[in-house]
């Protein structure tokens, strides 16, 4: 759906509010807290439950698979849309009969998308998941200064999210830096970042108030793959970003059970800072692996398996649409 709606140059902001469940998160925990106090802990799901139903009904009256069929949008914008995405995507592309399975499992750039995005969010579930248990059991952290300060990694990281979102789609439209340039760039520095101070806990983490700056500032960092990995595969494959994201969404799932076992294995019967040090140099060379796979197999260019073979031009990447000015002086120098 993003392909159809969502020009190529927009899509790193696009993403990054699509994938706002931080944002959601950093305003449901203090509000669910309060709800318990208040009202019990039922009322939490009761308050959720409602939202989802509420937004469910605007769905389905407000949105549409493609510009063509929306029937309150104008004819310019329906028209500016489909001209931004056919010229940024080299012509309208026509996309295959059925999903080319082996074609995709077997492209490495499709398996950059997966393997790092398995890496971010196995670094992401460990740091959301299990380094409470850390700040309670070994540094005897406050549980009730904890709670205060849960909401603040997931504004953070929603707000980085945001931000390199918005410089990496000014960069690509502006020309500084291509389209693969800038998912690698951007990944690189959602990845590395954490995992160095995932390697700063580890030598320095028997600390309360630097275990509480490292594990914030290592989500906050960790926003910006918005505008690395995670867009890709709208840049890579348009017609099959949703087969391709799920895939990646399905496997990096087993994170979370996975980060469970490891702490698990790793510190049970010895809740010691010694024993999280192993955790915290597995997160580090996780993190660290994610950004070498994708800076040696992501790329930002087309794939031949996105379309039928003739209706678009393979192996580039796209561009941003060209404005009026542009275009008459192109006629013109071509005249």
């Amino acid at each position: 759906m993003a392909a159809k709606w969502v020009p190529p140059m927009e899509r790193s902001k696009f993403i990054a509010n699509m994938m706002a469940s931080s944002l959601g998160a950093a305003l449901t925990l203090p509000v669910c807290g309060y709800l318990i106090s208040t009202l019990g802990w039922a009322s939490v799901f009761y308050f959720t439950g409602m939202i989802g139903l509420a937004w469910s009904v605007l769905w389905f009256f407000l949105v549409f698979d493609s510009p063509a069929q929306h029937p309150r949008i104008s004819e310019e914008e329906r028209m500016e849309i489909e001209k931004a995405i056919s010229e940024g995507e080299g012509g309208k592309s026509q996309k295959p009969s059925s999903v080319p399975w082996l074609t995709i499992f077997t492209s490495l750039p499709v398996w950059a998308i997966i393997v790092t995005h398995g890496m971010s969010v196995f670094g992401y579930f460990t740091v959301v998941n299990q380094l409470p248990t850390y700040m309670h059991d070994v540094l005897e952290f406050n549980i009730k200064k904890n709670g205060l300060l849960s909401s603040l990694p997931y504004l953070g990281k929603y707000a980085m999210a945001i931000f390199s979102s918005w410089l990496a789609d000014r960069l690509r439209r502006s020309g500084r830096l291509s389209t693969t340039a800038t998912r690698k760039v951007f990944t690189a520095f959602a990845l590395v970042v954490p995992g160095a101070l995932m390697a700063l806990q580890a030598l320095k983490g028997n600390d309360a108030a630097l275990s509480v700056t490292v594990f914030t500032a290592s989500l906050f960092f960790n926003g910006a793959v918005t505008a690395g990995y995670l867009s890709n595969g709208l840049d890579i494959a348009p017609n099959f970003s949703g087969t391709i994201f799920g895939m990646a969404n399905t496997l990096s799932s087993f994170g979370g059970w996975l980060s469970t076992k490891i702490v698990a294995v790793l510190t049970e019967g010895n809740k010691t800072f010694d024993s999280w040090k192993y955790v915290f140099w597995i997160l580090c060379g996780t993190y660290v692996f994610g950004a070498i796979f994708y800076s040696i197999f992501g790329t930002g260019k087309l794939q031949k398996f996105n379309s039928v073979q003739g209706t678009v031009e393979d192996g580039k990447e796209m561009q941003p649409l060209k404005s009026d000015a542009e275009q008459k002086k192109e006629k013109e120098i071509i005249a």
